[in-house]
């Protein structure tokens, strides 16, 4: 097997990745040899995933040392090789854990002594100990220490070049809603050179008895480095809370205290939610740790490992337009990833905002395809923004309480009434329980895992698979749960385990309960009402049975994959069919779906990408239909030629009622129209509210892998060409270039 591994800088350093192994390559009882045409260097190799079809290694963590002479990519070979015994670990630097001290030395260097700054424990049990990695290259411990009220979490990582970073996690368990204590470290070191300074940006400062402060409120790094070694704080400048001060005591010992955040700053913690403060010591000559906390080289492999491993299918060669709407649809989600006290959420994306919003809808749903993408294009930084996911979705947005463990909370209690905070602006709060129709993309999990061999992930993917196993039902409320389908059969693909496929066949019978003749259904499971009224809010179509587009999607994310398994499941590929053509029928001529009725005035242009993706999904199960295809040419037509036009995309055209002054609220929409076909929805191209610039997720993730399915069925001229003059998206196109129209700022 050939990698290419590109450094961030030269020297000597610790190469450490997490490796696609093709089926048969590696087996139980060997490891690697790496070769770069000159060197044969050993290699640590922890499994972390088989290949269902033969038990051997599919993914493993791959941990060498390398010499870079230049930040060039390096051909590396792997070879299997017998593994050997592990010799005894001989690091530079001991670390030793004793309660919530943990003490670094360094052979003839450094010593340190960090102390936990947190709650008291109220407990007198004792630790327990568990070693994730140890080998000849690298150690992984995690000290437990659970407590009532203030668990915490002490992980210590380090190497065998002396690199030693130290994560606490607290878990806050009082009831209700909270903010974070008093959390962070200090740090005393004894002996330190005399040659001491804080580095803040690019200023230099010596540090001497009097105090120096850094604040990360800004979102600027500090580093310190005291003579051969530095202190630093991967995290920190994208939390945007927290300081450090640093100075000698009379002794000349030098002083390090790191805040997570302080009193001051009310950093929002909820019941069970956990919170993270970490640091790194390490040999000032070493690259710097990412702020995933990852070993910062770059890693390409053979596209055809990502092929099959995940189905990834490649992207044909494209002319230019298309390359750079691809590079805005990346550019978009990396923007999309909230900074503050919510860092590393992906909300939404606006064009006239450098980071996500506060608000977001909470679901890791839309996950896996930012992983998929990030292999598809090698773009390393949608490898992290996924994994940044799903680390604050672990610790922010997973209920880890007793009762209901493992489900998600529901998103911004505040903005439906809930209990009222005083930093709303700052923390999307979420609920203090689990809510069932929440709990999606749970196999994100096992893509982390996978990636970074955090047992934080698996845990996070133990407990949503046991919570939506138990209690997440298609049959009880809200039928858009068969969408969570498609994480029990991706888990079975991945794993071969049966128990999941089990659980995927449990919630399409518990929808089939609900279905209609046509093998549509109501987003509750009500029966079809007849001669439907005219609606355009949620509250009052709550009160009817009708197919509404954006939930009755979500039976295609999951079915067709399920009918790979499952061919003779009665009416499993009859719905299918029936939700395809029905999302096909429904929508709108511009190349998007109304909201929440098909014939509603509100026509949702931003996230239909998703719509595409779900019938391209339907499409590879049961044949390509062409009125489908037609669908999602529609669907990427519009964001192409918007984009080209003016250079934004489009995000909704609300009705031109509310343009005209013809109506001024909700009610007196409702009472304009008897029934939906009463309403002339053209006037809205030409006379509705255009909004452009803004997308959630899943208008932005699945864009690449809708495009690649399409043109394997039609020519990009298509896509390129331009709009008849009378065609909607042409007389969009026109008022969209004159001036007059402001991007959205707020969707």
């Amino acid at each position: 097997m050939v990698i290419w591994i590109s450094p961030a800088t030269l020297g000597r350093q610790v190469v450490r990745q997490s490796l696609p192994l093709p089926v048969g390559l590696l087996r139980e009882g060997q490891s690697l040899l790496v070769s770069d045409g000159k060197n044969r260097i050993p290699a640590s190799v922890r499994p972390l995933t088989r290949h269902p079809r033969d038990g051997s290694v599919r993914r493993a963590m791959v941990t060498f040392v390398y010499t870079f002479e230049s930040t060039k990519p390096v051909r590396f070979t792997l070879t299997p090789v017998a593994e050997k015994s592990a010799n005894r670990l001989s690091f530079p630097a001991t670390v030793r854990v004793s309660g919530e001290k943990v003490t670094i030395a360094y052979e003839g260097g450094a010593r340190l002594t960090a102390r936990l700054l947190a709650p008291p424990r109220s407990t007198s049990e004792p630790a327990h100990v568990e070693t994730v990695e140890q080998n000849a290259h690298f150690l992984w411990q995690r000290v437990i220490l659970p407590d009532p009220q203030w668990a915490r979490i002490i992980e210590v990582r380090a190497d065998v070049l002396g690199c030693v970073l130290v994560v606490a996690h607290l878990q806050r368990n009082l009831p209700g809603d909270g903010y974070v204590p008093p959390f962070g470290w200090e740090i005393r070191w004894t002996q330190a050179p005399a040659d001491v300074r804080l580095l803040q940006g690019t200023t230099v400062t010596p540090i001497s008895t009097i105090p120096v402060v850094h604040s990360f409120r800004g979102g600027q790094s500090s580093t310190l480095f005291a003579g051969d070694y530095r202190l630093y704080h991967p995290a920190a400048p994208f939390k945007r809370r927290g300081q450090v001060e640093v100075w000698r005591d009379r002794s000349y010992t030098l002083r390090y205290r790191y805040w997570r955040c302080t009193d001051e700053e009310r950093v929002a913690m909820q019941e069970s939610a956990w919170r993270r403060a970490e640091f790194v010591v390490s040999p000032s000559a070493m690259p710097a740790l990412k702020p995933t906390l990852q070993y910062p080289q770059s890693l390409r492999v053979d596209p055809r490992l990502w092929q099959e491993l995940y189905e990834i299918e490649p992207l044909p060669a494209l002319p230019p337009e298309l390359e750079e709407t691809i590079r805005y649809h990346h550019e978009a989600i990396l923007r999309s990833v909230a900074i503050g006290d919510d860092w590393g959420n992906i909300t939404s994306y606006s064009e006239d905002n450098p980071h996500g919003d506060v608000f977001g809808m909470n679901r890791l749903n839309h996950c896996p395809a930012i992983f998929e993408e990030a292999y598809r294009s090698g773009d390393t930084r949608l490898l992290e923004a996924a994994l940044l996911w799903c680390q604050n979705f672990a610790d922010l947005s997973i209920w880890w309480g007793e009762k209901d463990r493992g489900g998600t909370r529901y998103n911004n209690v505040v903005a439906i009434g809930g209990t009222p905070h005083d930093n709303t602006g700052s923390f999307m709060w979420r609920s203090n329980s689990a809510v069932d129709f929440c709990t999606k993309g749970f196999d994100s999990f096992y893509l982390a895992y996978e990636e970074t061999g955090d047992p934080r992930m698996r845990e996070a993917l133990e407990a949503q698979v046991a919570y939506a196993s138990q209690s997440v039902h298609a049959d009880r409320g809200e039928c858009r749960n068969v969408g969570i389908v498609r994480d029990f059969v991706r888990l079975y693909e991945l794993t071969g385990e049966r128990k999941y496929l089990n659980e995927a066949i449990r919630l399409f019978r518990e929808l089939r309960t609900k279905l209609w003749e046509n093998n549509l259904f109501d987003q509750g499971g009500k029966p079809p009402a007849p001669n439907l009224p005219f609606f355009d809010d949620d509250a009052t179509g709550s009160q009817y049975g009708y197919a509404k587009p954006y939930i009755i999607g979500y039976a295609l994310a999951g079915l067709p994959l399920l009918l790979r398994y499952a061919r003779r499941e009665p009416r499993l590929k009859g719905v299918v069919k029936a939700v395809s053509d029905f999302l096909a029928e429904s929508q709108d001529p511009l190349g998007g779906w109304r909201y929440p009725h098909p014939r509603s005035s509100w026509l949702l242009l931003s996230y239909v990408i998703e719509h595409a993706w779900q019938i391209a999904q339907a499409d590879k199960a049961i044949g390509v239909v062409p009125r489908h295809l037609d669908a999602v040419e529609r669907v990427l037509r519009q964001r192409v030629q918007a984009l080209r036009e003016k250079g934004r995309l489009l995000s909704t055209v609300r009705g031109w009622e509310w343009e005209t002054g013809t109506v001024k609220t909700q009610e007196e929409l409702n009472a304009l129209y008897r029934h939906p076909e009463e309403r002339d929805f053209a006037r809205d191209y030409e006379q509705g509210q255009i909004q452009l610039g803004t997308a959630p997720p899943e208008g932005l993730v699945y864009f690449t892998d809708a495009l690649v399915f399409y043109l394997r069925h039609r020519p990009v001229s298509r896509l390129l060409a331009p709009p008849a003059q009378d065609e909607p998206l042409a007389k969009v196109l026109r008022r969209i270039s004159r001036a007059g129209i402001p991007p959205l700022t707020e969707q």
